[in-house]
Order: structure tokens, then C-alpha cells, then sequence
């Protein structure tokens, strides 16, 4: 028993000299989305943050492409030595397993979730030339001109594309999405 509890003394000595040491160089932060959307936003606020508090640069890496999946796949991939974070996401963590028939990773067992960094709202907004200035008439304006009233996201399967189909089906409206390449374009 004495020597296992040396061993187990000694590995512990171990982890906390590696822990001590870390981290020893810049740190990715992968954002499996193009520029400008809240994904990217919320990774630079916390990438800045997390900077200050470990004293090491935090690189954000936009990687878009494949509603997420090669970011998330690019950092399935990576060494699991700390050093390669990505951002987790509605649509990479909990919509694409549903979209996908072959997703090329497991959002439960290749990933580690470490914090919920920001919970970010939807809105429904249009042009102000629009003469539907709330909910109610926005409906009724679509119902009035079905499959003529157009709606942008920033993709299939995001967040906003599903939130109109979801108003779509609730409020009885046929409405026209135009997927976008990522939110800085919407």
C-alpha cells in the first residue's frame, strides 16, 4: 500500500509540474464559423480575456465550411494537450447529429465541455420599409403573400433558419428561406 501511495504521490507531483508550466505557447480557439456572426464575437471577448488571465495568446480561428463539421472535425483531430480549443455551438454540438446520417465526430464523446460562455438571443427584424412593425403583422403580411416573403440566415441547419421554420410551423406561414455563407453576410 506504501508504494502505491508513493506512486500515486509522485504522479501527482507530475501533473501539477506539467499543469504548472502550461500554458508555455499561444492557444487556438477555433470557431467553426465564417467572420462577423455572434460566434465570433463572443470568441474574441472571451480569447481577450482568457489572454490576460493566462498570460499566453489566444489565436481565433475562423474555420467555416460544412455547417461546422470541419472545424469540429479539425479539432477532434488535434493533440488533447490543452493547446486547441473550439467554441460549441447549437448547431456542431446538437443540430448536425440530427441532420447529418454520417457525422464525422461524436459531439459527446470527442469533445469535453468546459463553460457555457454566452447565451445569445434571436431576433426577428426586417427592413423598415416593411410596413409589419411587430410580430403580429409580420404574420399576417406573410400569410397574405405566401411563399413571396423571403427571410435570411446564416445557413442551413443555424439557429435562425431553424427558428423561422419553427415560426413558419407554429403561425401557419410559408415563408422563403435565402441561406447565407455565415452571419457576418445576413
Amino acid at each position: 500500500m506504501k508504494k502505491v501511495l508513493w506512486g500515486f504521490a509522485g504522479l501527482l507531483l507530475c501533473v501539477s509540474n506539467a499543469w504548472a508550466q502550461y500554458p508555455n505557447k499561444p492557444i487556438r480557439l477555433l470557431v467553426p464559423f465564417a467572420p462577423g456572426g455572434s460566434s465570433e464575437i463572443v470568441s474574441r471577448a472571451f480569447g481577450a480575456e482568457l489572454s490576460k488571465v493566462l498570460g499566453q495568446n489566444i489565436v481565433v480561428e475562423n474555420k467555416p465550411g460544412g455547417a461546422g463539421n470541419i472545424a469540429m472535425v479539425e479539432a477532434k483531430g488535434a493533440a488533447a494537450d490543452g493547446y486547441t480549443l473550439i467554441l460549441g455551438h447549437v448547431g456542431t454540438l446538437a443540430v448536425n447529429p440530427a441532420m447529418f446520417a454520417k457525422l464525422p465526430y461524436d459531439p459527446i464523446k470527442d469533445f469535453i465541455p468546459i463553460s457555457l460562455l454566452a447565451k445569445v438571443p434571436s431576433l426577428l427584424v426586417v427592413n423598415a420599409q416593411i410596413s409589419a412593425k411587430s410580430l403580429k403583422e409580420y404574420v399576417a403580411l406573410a400569410k397574405s403573400k405566401p411563399g413571396t416573403v423571403n427571410y435570411g440566415s446564416a445557413g442551413n441547419g443555424s439557429s435562425g433558419h431553424l427558428a423561422m421554420a419553427y415560426l413558419n410551423q407554429t403561425a401557419g406561414v410559408d415563408t422563403q428561406h435565402l441561406p447565407y455563407k455565415g452571419p457576418g453576410r445576413c
